[in-house]
């Protein structure tokens, strides 16, 4: 792969080892001093940021108890009626003649050299292309039907559970995880790794002509846009980039000019005492080995500054490929390297206890994730690229595909998980608050409009009032496994897999999505829009709700054909009004698109869905429900009503099921010509805000709503 070639990128010998000490933030004496606590932001005292490599959510944490992974029943269709799980092994457009599900890669069959053992050679699996076209490909303008035509096969769909990366589901199980934590593009690390240090590719090249959209890193572009570590020095925050001699390219600061003169590798010059290089470009002291001690070389200059009470407020922490979980790296190796950072911060129990460690991924490695990413509307400013060999008009830069995202503090300790949606900018935002909190404001002017309303700023996942103190039991691991080496495991078989049973804590989410079919309007020429309506009402509502509409009886299409015929995206603004503001949109399914035989799918952030099926010609053209969360205003809890309408000339019996969450039976109702009756679902605060209900209709089978979501409070909940 393309992305392969700059990972054996070595700095050139003409790095000073070593960095000029930062401004010294101080260590308190003893254990915490539970004193100084303040109960918000101006606790945490140090922001570590620990960016792995390529790993999807559902590679590593599908089988995770909890979490949205193999379990989850609000899943999309795929064209032709499949399940999102059976992805076709033949092209779109062509008759699938096989389907295959996600695998678990210690439990295949290896062809060529063998493992020592399966879970070594899962640990040691080879990667999967993950360039600009690649992911555009598999997600195929939000079908996501493409996953195995797109990345060449089966290895795409190979996941990893508990048995295979213990230390992780460990971490996952103490501290909090995000499941809807999404890289920033659909592409590669690269670009990845530039939204991280500077919160944009430059896609409406408001800073010049070149974009950085595709590609393993961006060294050699000079980046001329300001990168985060530019606002930090200017706010007067410390911070410090910890690397090694060999840092796999991924010091996505030294994409940027104000690095990038100072980097030997990129025809730099050295400067030790200048804090660009000092604290930017230069490499810690190496007293083990460049390439198999980086984690300890890494873990050591970490430890020395937190003995020396001259840890930054801000460092970002950047392996080599062994330790980076770059597939066919082993994530034992990246588990071994996080367990060192650990114990380095904890060489002083007060510096850990004072310090929030981001967990997360660059992209996914073209590994497969069943949720389709949030992206704009089309021509939203600095979200849209022309890449001309793709498609002939603009495809959009992300949100990319979801990727793991632990929080490892006092904040988060407890087993638990936020569904807010995140992508890397989020970091930039939490760094924004905390900075601002501190009276320091380092302030990031990059972030699009678009991605402040829909991503969250991480805040959302602490609890600052409850911090548990110290580290938690963790697996013991053994020595790293070593270099790299590519096993090429296949499928063994090709059945639905399983995720561990259970739910988990979750945080409150900032949105309360709703939807509704309103209707039908005819035109000419077989013409058939349906109506539908969208809203994001609530007293807790704070944050934009995006939602995709799948047209499920709609042929297949070819991805230079975007955005026209492909799932419509919504981004509905946060209200507080008491009244239901809601934003009208139509879908057609007349002519070609269903011939008024609909097949509507409507998904949202954390599990919400909505599903609507039926023909304008039949029965149920008249039947209509209506699903509202608050009656009369924001008095109370919310609560799901449904409101059951009849505007034909017959009666109609409706009647709603619990499917899941509730132990209630059916209930029906005659409802006369335009009349309606109102149905109140019932246990909704014993199922902790979670429902999942259908309806039907007699004399009319192919009529069916179904809703599914979680109703916010602003209280902590539980996983769906």
């Amino acid at each position: 792969m393309a992305d392969i070639s700059r990972r054996s990128l070595i700095l050139g010998a003409a790095v000073v080892a070593g960095a000029a000490v930062v401004a010294s933030v101080g260590v308190l004496a003893g254990t915490t001093d539970q004193r100084r606590r303040r109960g918000d932001l101006r606790d945490i005292k140090h922001v570590m940021i620990l960016m792995q490599e390529n790993r999807s959510f559902d590679h590593y944490f599908g089988s995770l108890r909890g979490v949205r992974g193999f379990g989850d029943r609000s899943t999309i269709t795929l064209p032709g009626g499949y399940s999102v799980w059976q992805q076709p092994t033949t092209a779109p457009g062509q008759p699938v003649t096989g389907t295959q599900y996600p695998w678990q890669i210690s439990k295949g069959t290896f062809v060529g050299p063998q493992p020592p053992t399966p879970e070594i050679g899962a640990q040691n699996a080879n990667g999967t292309d993950h360039s600009w076209e690649s992911q555009h490909g598999a997600w195929l303008g939000g079908l996501m039907n493409a996953w195995y035509s797109a990345k060449g096969g089966s290895a795409c769909l190979g996941y990893l559970t508990r048995q295979d990366i213990p230390y992780h589901y460990a971490l996952a199980d103490a501290y909090t995880i995000g499941d809807a934590y999404h890289c920033s593009v659909l592409s590669a690390t690269g670009p990845n790794r530039t939204y991280l240090w500077g919160g944009t590719i430059n896609a409406d090249q408001e800073h010049g002509s070149y974009v950085a959209y595709n590609g393993g890193d961006e060294l050699g572009h000079f980046l001329p846009w300001q990168s985060y570590p530019e606002a930090l020095q200017a706010a007067g925050v410390t911070w410090k980039i910890y690397q090694g001699s060999d840092n796999y390219g991924d010091n996505g600061a030294e994409y940027y000019a104000k690095f990038a003169q100072y980097d030997p590798s990129q025809g730099g010059t050295p400067a030790p005492g200048v804090v660009w290089y000092d604290n930017g470009v230069a490499a810690v002291p190496e007293p083990y080995p460049v390439e198999s001690g980086n984690a300890d070389n890494l873990a050591l200059a970490i430890r020395n500054d937190v003995l020396a009470g001259t840890l930054p407020q801000v460092s970002w922490v950047v392996t080599n490929q062994q330790f980076s979980e770059h597939p066919d790296g082993a994530p034992h190796d990246g588990a071994y390297f996080v367990n060192a950072v650990l114990q380095a911060l904890n060489a002083s129990p007060d510096v850990l206890n004072s310090t929030l460690v981001i967990l997360n991924y660059d992209e996914n490695d073209g590994r497969f994730d069943h949720v389709p990413p949030p992206v704009p509307p089309a021509g939203t400013t600095d979200e849209f690229y022309l890449e001309s060999s793709l498609a002939p008009a603009p495809l959009p830069v992300g949100l990319g595909f979801r990727v793991p995202l632990v929080l490892i503090s006092p904040w988060t300790r407890g087993g638990w998980v936020t569904s807010e949606v995140f992508d890397h900018t989020s970091v930039l935002q939490f760094l924004e608050q905390w900075t601002t909190a501190l009276g320091k404001p380092a302030i990031c002017p990059n972030i699009s409009a678009w991605r402040r309303s829909v991503c969250g700023d991480l805040t959302g996942a602490l609890d600052l009032e409850h911090p548990v103190y110290g580290l938690p039991s963790l697996p013991a691991l053994g020595q790293p496994i070593g270099e790299p080496q590519a096993y090429n495991p296949v499928p063994a078989d090709n059945t639905m897999p399983v995720q561990e049973s259970g739910t988990k804590r979750a945080r409150p989410l900032p949105y309360q999505p709703n939807a509704n079919l309103d209707g039908f309007t005819t035109g000419a020429a077989g013409s058939v829009l349906a109506n539908l309506s969208f809203s994001n009402n609530g007293p807790h509502v704070r944050k934009a709700a995006h939602f995709s509409v799948y047209n499920n009886a709609a042929p297949d299409q070819n991805i230079a054909d975007y955005p026209a015929k492909f799932p419509g995206q919504y981004t509905i603004d946060p209200s507080n009004s008491v009244w239901n503001k809601t934003v009208g949109e139509s879908v057609e399914i007349g002519a070609g698109a269903g011939n008024g035989k609909y097949d509507l799918t409507v998904v949202g952030p954390n599990r919400f869905l909505r599903h609507f099926t039926g023909d304008v010609a039949a029965a149920g053209a008249a039947a209509q429900v209506t699903a509202s969360y608050y009656q009369g205003g924001f008095a109370g809890r919310p609560g799901l009503v449904l409101k059951l309408s009849n505007g034909g000339g017959e009666t109609v019996r409706f009647t709603v099921r619990p499917n899941y969450y509730s132990r209630a039976g059916a209930r029906s109702y005659q409802v006369r010509p335009h009349e309606s009756q109102t149905h109140v679902v019932e246990g909704i605060e014993a199922s902790h805000g979670w429902y999942d209900v259908s309806v039907s209709i007699d004399g009319d089978a192919s009529w069916s709503r179904r809703y599914v979501g979680h109703l916010e409070d602003g209280r902590p909940s539980i996983t769906g």
